[in-house]
């Protein structure tokens, strides 16, 4: 009996594509993580094993515990998902280097939307700066922000959630070979788009995936009034435009798709 029900339930599941979705913090990322779900999966799946989440409290533990690169340990959670073979959705802030697409993207869609990279390093900033959780706050006022090893990671995140590098400093000396490395693993992406052009993006999904997507507006920045006092500052956007080089070769190939 058990073994005609396993039967069941994964002959049930195998009429549902399966999708990660590679959520790039500060692009809209979850109300698109919703929006993608509520299109194309019942509800009854939000609260069964066949839909996960990356951990990222847990992923600190093992930092804390055992001395591994938190997103290290996200990555090794999401090759756990992506391995299951009843697994159906799984979203997260987690990178899916060239290594990962390679051996998945056959059988899994891969989804991820970027943002224009000085909007996206403004908001993430903004987000860390003002917010009322302590998980990653920053105190920094934008000037001294912009030398800190904060930034380095916040101006390299596309590089280094897309491309076979992981460290900021070696991205930055690395710059073509990085961009271009983003760039291809993009390419294995069932679905890639751009914030600027939700739309677009909508009418593609719609289309391969046969469904109709609903996005609702979810964490908005905490304080706009600061990001418009950064934004009408031409020497610190000046600065932020030159830090954000590499994601921005890379933000500019995906707008051409």
């Amino acid at each position: 009996m058990n073994q005609f029900i396993k039967k069941k339930v994964t002959n049930v599941l195998e009429g549902y594509p399966k999708v990660f979705f590679c959520h790039v913090p500060k692009c809209g990322g979850v109300s698109l993580s919703d929006a993608i779900y509520q299109s194309l999966y019942p509800k009854v799946f939000k609260a069964s094993r066949f839909v996960g989440s990356i951990d990222l409290k847990g992923s600190k533990i093992c930092n804390e515990i055992l001395d591994i690169d938190m997103m290290l340990a996200r990555e090794a959670q999401l090759i756990n998902f992506l391995h299951y073979k009843n697994q159906v959705y799984v979203t997260g802030h987690c990178r899916a280097r060239p290594e990962v697409t390679q051996q998945f993207h056959k059988n899994w869609n891969f989804i991820t939307i970027l943002r224009e990279p000085n909007k996206r390093f403004v908001s993430e900033y903004i987000y860390n700066r003002f917010k009322q959780s302590s998980w990653v706050k920053s105190e920094s006022e934008i000037s001294a922000y912009l030398t800190s090893e904060k930034a380095k990671l916040s101006c390299t995140t596309y590089a280094r959630f897309f491309s076979h590098f992981n460290d900021p400093e070696e991205i930055l000396a690395n710059k073509d070979e990085a961009a271009s490395s983003a760039i291809e693993n993009l390419k294995r992406f069932s679905s890639v788009g751009i914030l600027e052009d939700l739309e677009s993006w909508k009418t593609k999904f719609n289309k391969s995936f046969d469904t109709r997507i609903t996005i609702s507006s979810k964490n908005t920045t905490p304080n706009s009034e600061e990001a418009n006092k950064i934004y009408n500052d031409p020497n610190i956007m000046e600065c932020i435009d030159e830090l954000n080089d590499v994601d921005q070769i890379i933000y500019e190939a995906v707008k051409k798709w």
